[in-house]
């Protein structure tokens, strides 16, 4: 057998295969035998025909047979002896398999392309300053008060707007009772506009035990349609009222969530908004070096590829919408309607793929056997047993040794990168006094 490859483009090869006309004839001699084992031929028992009447009957077919199996036969031998490793579905041009004669047949195949690295060395940035100012802890210590509010009953007032009412509602639609707008024990945050205009403010100052009838109009474009613009009334019957109130910042306070005092919290706050702002500069310089390094370095990327992340990334996203409550025709409708958004992050990411890649393999970097066993023994640790499972899997250990390699890569291009703080920005200037004539 022989073969020659042509390149069609950075990432499509095409391999002419010629079969020798003695591998054709043994091919088409057990494709006559077949054809005359299984083949009825009028006036002859099933395999007693002349092989010369089964090829004039049945010639055409016993060529495409031999063809195909040919093909079939030799095809993994081909694609295994490439230099380059191909991606997806080969195309297959068949040839024409006759008897004397040796057969020729063609594929085309898409491969990774040969990319070479340069301009990588001190690439220059810009990123935001991970700094932690008295004002984003004074933010995340307010934060952690709100979600520690106490409910606190009212007893000496009405209720007024920011109450909370715990409620039971008799709903009547156009004075009809209606156990649609029936509930107990509901929930009602006064002035959160959360109910139908003009409900809540009917509420305000009310009290516990009290029953207070409530008249409002649902909104015209209200759903269910049956109870657009329709004139409802209910009875309300007040549980409880309370307020919320939020702790005060100190050493009570504290140790309610579990410090020592306000001092140690706060630093605690800090460390914990440092680490984050740390994590969100590290990625977001991931990201502008890799762009630089990218717009250095223009390559075609295989269509194959391209397709198989925007797949990967609409399944995600299909996935991440229907946990979120949408159903199937909706969540391919809002896809749909992303695909262009898809497709040039798929491209970004199959190039930062590509470029790390070759990087890597230039540089001389791989994750060997010793630093991805130690990996996945981090990995077990932090996950449990299933991930000991999912690794006991080749394909899922080199895939993992392939990520380890291509972060090792990214990193040398960082060690080499100049990095330089955002400035923050100024504050607006307040517009100055103007003192009007008298």
């Amino acid at each position: 057998m022989k073969t020659s490859v042509e390149a069609l483009s950075e990432v499509e090869i095409k391999v002419e295969v010629e079969i020798p006309a003695e591998t054709v004839d043994r091919e088409y001699a057990r494709q006559l035998s077949r054809f005359g084992q299984r083949s009825k031929v009028k006036g002859f028992r099933p395999g007693k025909a002349p092989k010369a009447l089964v090829r004039k009957q049945f010639g055409t077919s016993i060529a495409a047979e031999t063809a195909r199996a040919l093909i079939s036969n030799s095809l993994g031998e081909v694609l295994d002896g490439l230099e380059q490793t191909p991606l997806g579905e080969p195309a297959i041009e068949p040839g024409l398999a006759q008897e004397g004669e040796a057969m020729t047949y063609a594929v085309r195949v898409q491969v990774k392309p040969s990319i070479e690295i340069h301009s990588w060395e001190d690439i220059e940035v810009t990123v935001p300053a991970a700094t932690v100012d008295d004002a984003k802890v004074a933010e995340r210590l307010s934060e952690l008060q709100a979600r520690h509010k106490e409910r606190v009953p009212v007893e000496d007032r009405g209720a007024d707007t920011g109450d909370i009412l715990i409620v039971g509602l008799e709903g009547f639609l156009e004075g009809t009772p209606d156990p649609r707008l029936g509930g107990d024990h509901v929930e009602i945050n006064v002035g959160a506009g959360r109910m139908i205009p003009g409900f809540e403010d009917q509420l305000i100052g009310a009290k516990a035990g009290q029953v207070v009838e409530v008249e409002a109009t649902f909104p015209d474009d209200y759903g269910p349609a049956d109870l657009s613009g329709k004139d409802a009334r209910w009875n309300v019957t007040i549980h409880e009222v309370y307020v919320e109130e939020t702790p005060e910042a100190d050493d009570d306070f504290a140790q309610d969530v579990g410090f020592d005092t306000l001092d140690l919290l706060l630093a605690d706050l800090r460390t914990k908004l440092e680490g984050e702002l740390e994590a969100t500069r590290k990625g977001e310089l991931e990201r502008r070096v890799v762009t630089v390094l990218l717009e250095r370095n223009a390559f075609k990327i295989p269509p194959v590829l391209h397709q198989a992340a925007m797949e990967d990334r609409a399944r995600n996203m299909l996935q991440l919408l229907r946990m979120q409550g949408a159903d199937q025709e909706m969540a391919i409708e809002i896809i749909n309607s992303n695909l262009e958004g898809l497709s040039r992050t798929a491209e970004t990411s199959v190039r930062r793929q590509l470029a790390l890649e070759a990087f890597a393999k230039a540089q001389g970097i791989e994750a060997d056997d010793e630093a991805l066993s130690e990996e996945i023994a981090r990995l077990i640790n932090e996950q449990g047993e299933r991930t000991a499972k999912l690794y006991e899997k080749e394909e899922m250990r080199e895939t993992l040794r392939m990520e380890m390699t291509q972060r090792r890569a990214l990193e040398r291009i960082l060690e080499s990168a100049h990095v330089i703080d955002e400035k923050p920005a100024a504050p607006e200037a307040a517009a100055p006094d103007v003192e009007e004539d008298a």
